[in-house]
């Protein structure tokens, strides 16, 4: 009867954690997309474009490279549901966003009770042994606490991009992956795992790689290869099938074989060139010629033009791996170890980060007076280790961001959590209960910032930083740039989202490092600039932040911003002028 209550109470415990942190979770994220509802960032400009494409047919352009398509399916799909102005745009795309990450919650919810009923199962095992784990309760607090910090610290709702959609999918497939440790036999499991990897390489094409890390995973699962190889068969043909489709598009369209140009592209950033140039034009000798580079049509400054083949708000960053055709990568052992230790300081910047995680499982590990033998139990835990360890170890060659990471590091930590083993016995759970509370404070702290400055956004009723885009846009508009028209942009033209916002294209740029050189330069200079901006076919020409010392006859405010518009279509050169 005591066994009973026991039972009931545990349950009624375990419920009131998950319903508490469900609530936690959808009102911060609902919070963080709210304050951040106008936010973007370059490569989300990119998949905006390519949703565009693939909606309106247009598989010449929508077939890229370098940006995976599922994300871009999916704010495409919401822009053809709710066709939103452009001033709502941005504030569709974080609706987006929040819906994924609330699969993303759902997705952690599946694995987090896969994980729990492992251990029940494994409970005899335990007591045999005299030990046990964090108590249920706290074992799914300090899990959503993890998912929460991951999700809005690291990988965040603001961030446009797929990171939140691969976090899911690592997530579903590892709560798969216990579901196949627990029952080998079901066909089931294998048909969902082989669809979600395919899935995962169509969000972003490192889930390429991982894919074969789950698959060959299941065959250390199991362990019976008579029963586990056509079963793992089945989930690579199914992979193969969801992903191969793209593979073959993206192959003909190159023609070549390949899967994605991203990772070539990323080692040549980040490891091969001395600095990073979006305008490559073969500077760089080892790493080979441009096939075709965007076209530099003036020195000094410098002026590229890059109105075709490629099209989109801003060509050379819609589809890099077009402008980089060529490209050649190489290994330098000085370069690949300045690489690597840079991105071990950014993992060691993200685990200091985390003090409160790191000596609550000190004194957990400590307490438990296991010895050596926690080495063991941390061993028994591979299957939540050896995908987070592949990840990790991937990227640390050649970029590490915490968005590539987040769901990666939730892992990590809940699988160090997982290996907890206490002498079983009263004392015990009350430390484990004291030192998980401890532990989840610290989390919230790392939450708290963001959530009170959004609170304090929220009752003020303050409107979002980067409306100054749509001001933008609609002063654009207002100066009669229509739908479609070419625009010449001066400064730092990656962050020109309201191109996007008036649908216009930028199709050639003085990049912001070389503005000052056509501010300074003499009024002969200015003329021949703009004369060679005109002759790509450019309407208008953008600028930002005119130098206050400098006042040019032609040049329009556009509005209260400090962007200014140079008409082509109303303006001579001839009227060009310093006072």
């Amino acid at each position: 009867m005591g066994s009973r209550a026991e039972g009931s109470k545990k349950i009624l415990s375990n419920r009131l954690v998950i319903f508490l942190s469900w609530a936690i979770a959808i009102i911060l994220g609902a919070l963080h997309a709210w304050v951040d509802r106008q936010a973007m960032n370059p490569d989300g400009i990119s998949y905006l474009d390519m949703g565009d494409a693939y909606l309106r047919g247009d598989w010449a352009m929508a077939i890229n490279a370098h940006w995976s398509p599922f994300y871009s399916w999916l704010l495409g799909l919401a822009r053809r549901v709710l066709k939103p102005s452009p001033s709502w745009e941005f504030s569709v795309v974080h609706l987006v966003n929040f819906l994924v990450y609330l699969g993303a919650l759902a997705c952690f919810h599946f694995f987090l009770m896969e994980l729990v009923r492992y251990y029940r199962n494994h409970s005899p095992q335990l007591e045999a042994q005299a030990t046990m784990i964090l108590p249920e309760w706290a074992f799914l607090a300090l899990g959503y606490s993890l998912f929460l910090w991951s999700s809005l610290n690291l990988i965040t709702i603001k961030r446009v991009g797929p990171d939140m959609c691969v976090a899911a999918i690592v997530y579903l497939a590892l709560g798969i992956l216990l579901w196949i440790k627990r029952r080998p036999m079901s066909w089931l499991s294998f048909i969902f795992l082989g669809i979600l990897l395919g899935i995962g390489y169509l969000a972003k094409s490192p889930m390429f790689a991982l894919a074969f890390i789950f698959l060959g995973m299941t065959l250390l699962i199991v362990r019976n290869f008579k029963i586990i190889m056509p079963r793992v068969a089945l989930a690579l043909i199914l992979f193969l099938a969801v992903s191969g489709p793209f593979i073959f598009a993206l192959s003909k369209a190159k023609g070549r074989l390949t899967i994605s140009d991203t990772p070539k592209l990323n080692y040549a950033w980040n490891v091969n060139f001395p600095h990073y140039d979006v305008h490559w034009q073969g500077q760089f000798p080892k790493n080979g010629k441009p096939l075709h580079p965007p076209r530099k049509i003036f020195d000094n400054p410098a002026i590229y033009e890059f109105g075709s083949p490629i099209r989109g708000t801003y060509p050379v960053w819609y589809d890099p791996s077009y402008w980089h055709e060529g490209l050649q990568i190489y290994f330098d052992l000085k370069q690949q170890l300045r690489v690597f230790l840079r991105n071990i300081k950014t993992y060691r910047h993200i685990f200091s980060s985390q003090m409160g995680l790191i000596v609550g499982c000190l004194i957990l590990f400590f307490m438990g007076r296991r010895r050596w033998d926690w080495i063991r139990d941390l061993l028994e835990n591979w299957i939540l280790f050896l995908p987070s360890l592949a990840a990790l170890g991937m990227f640390s060659l050649v970029l590490v961001e915490p968005r590539y990471i987040g769901g990666f590091i939730a892992l990590l930590w809940i699988g160090i959590i997982s290996s907890v083993r206490l002498p079983h016995s009263p004392d015990s759970k009350r430390l484990a209960s004291a030192v998980t509370l401890a532990m989840i404070i610290a989390l919230s702290f790392s939450l708290a910032p963001k959530a009170l400055s959004g609170f304090q956004n929220l009752i003020a009723g303050e409107k979002p930083s980067s409306q100054i885009q749509w001001q933008i846009a609609k002063g654009l508009s207002q100066m009669g740039a229509r739908p479609g028209d070419r625009i010449a942009f001066i400064g730092d033209t990656q962050v020109a989202y309201w191109a996007r916002l008036a649908k216009v294209q930028i199709i050639a740029e003085i990049p912001y490092k070389e503005a000052d050189k056509f501010w300074q330069a003499d009024n002969s200079v200015k003329s021949e600039v703009i004369k060679n901006l005109e002759s790509t076919g450019v309407k208008m020409i953008v600028a930002e932040k005119i130098p206050c010392l400098v006042l040019e006859s032609g040049w329009q405010r556009i509005g209260n911003t400090n962007h200014f518009v140079y008409s082509l279509a109303k303006q001579s050169t001839s009227s060009l002028s310093i006072l």
